[in-house]
């Protein structure tokens, strides 16, 4: 059985997933899960709590709630930058191998069509 002479497509100009991405997202993910956490906290003491203290538990949560805000469109920019060079890549590797792109769509339309008959 002789190896294929022809090599694999390569990711040209697709970008690698960031090794700092990861990071980001895992502490957007504790983050929020703290965020949430307070808030269940401050409705279970919003009874035993002074005006005072409303106060600022209100304060406290609102600043970590704008800092999630900042975190969040950080990273949604992130995502729409890497969605537009993907987006890119994709439109030259089509454009460079178009016969290859017609028949993986048609091997992905028929896994689905399969797929949806069989429910």
């Amino acid at each position: 059985m002789q190896a294929s002479a022809e090599p694999l497509p390569t990711r040209a100009g697709v970008p690698p997933v960031p090794p700092a991405m990861s990071p980001d997202i895992d502490r957007l993910t504790r983050d929020f899960r703290q965020l949430i956490s307070d808030f269940e906290v401050l409705l279970k003491n919003a009874q035993t709590l002074s005006s005072e203290g409303a106060a600022v538990a209100r304060a406290e949560l609102t600043r970590k709630l704008a800092d999630a805000r900042v975190k969040f469109n950080s990273l949604k920019e992130t995502a729409g930058e890497r969605a537009v060079r993907t987006r890119g890549a994709t439109e030259e590797y089509v454009r460079r191998e178009p016969l290859k792109a017609v028949l993986v769509a048609a091997a992905v339309g028929a896994i689905v069509a399969l797929v949806v008959a069989r429910r």
